[in-house]
């Protein structure tokens, strides 16, 4: 049978475990958006935002957050090949401050390198090929989403 404290080490991980997230593919063009059940079993691609500025982008995707029941954001930083912080690293930390200013929920940062070549590949391996911009981004968010929750970073 299952040990005692394995079956409280068990339920002490369940009660810890994130019941609703969002992810956040952000780009200077749209921000493609996920989320995931509130197991963290499984992700979707749920769109993208268009990102005309920051603080409109932030306004929706607050507004998404609370209607989908978010009870933190993933976000990924788009760093060098080596792992180091990119140039771009300093729009995400703009869009996040813009973000904080609508959404009080806690954020988490993934390393997104390759996500939307990974991306493209599942939408070929699911027949949804060509597929637009946006649902590549979409799709990046939700494997941005699955790498947070898979513990990857």
């Amino acid at each position: 049978g299952i040990g005692v404290r394995k079956l409280v080490d068990t339920i002490a991980s369940m009660s810890r475990a994130p019941q609703r997230l969002m992810g956040l593919d952000y780009g200077r063009v749209r921000i493609g958006i996920a989320t995931c059940d509130e197991l963290g079993i499984s992700t979707r691609p749920l769109g993208f935002v268009p990102r005309e500025t920051d603080a409109k982008a932030a306004a929706i995707i607050a507004s998404l957050a609370h209607r989908e029941g978010a009870q933190a954001l993933v976000i990924g930083l788009p760093l060098h090949a080596n792992g180091d912080a990119g140039g771009n690293v300093r729009w995400v930390r703009e869009f996040l401050k813009e973000l904080a200013k609508v959404c009080v929920l806690k954020v988490h940062e993934v390393d997104e390198r390759y996500s939307s070549s990974e991306a493209e590949a599942a939408l070929k391996e699911e027949g949804k090929w060509p597929a637009t911009k946006g649902q590549v981004d979409a799709k990046s968010a939700a494997i941005l989403l699955r790498r947070w929750l898979d513990g990857e970073s």
